[in-house]
């Protein structure tokens, strides 16, 4: 899934904004919309371009998003079987 393959990655990125909103209290996350719509499309054609740029990075990127998939199965699986032996266990 998609955020599989974002698990663990973190962009950090530098604007200039008049009246900047941010979200929640710890203010790490920008709110405004308009500005949010900018940089996700200059991020995708940027990062698209680094990934075109770097074809080894993005086989980093999406071997790690097929192991944290994995993971999320197996983890799932295995509270599966916890529920099921604790429900005998009764």
């Amino acid at each position: 899934s998609g955020e599989d393959t974002r698990e663990g990655l973190t962009a950090i990125i530098s604007i200039k904004h008049g009246d900047p909103q941010f979200e929640g209290q710890t203010k790490t996350k920008l709110g405004n919309s308009e500005v949010r719509q900018v940089v996700d499309k200059l991020f995708s054609e940027h990062f698209e371009r680094f990934l075109y740029e770097n074809p080894s990075v993005g086989r980093i990127i999406v071997e790690k998003g097929i192991m944290a998939s994995r993971a999320r199965v197996a983890a799932k699986k295995a509270r599966e079987v916890t529920r099921r032996k604790s429900a005998l266990d009764v």
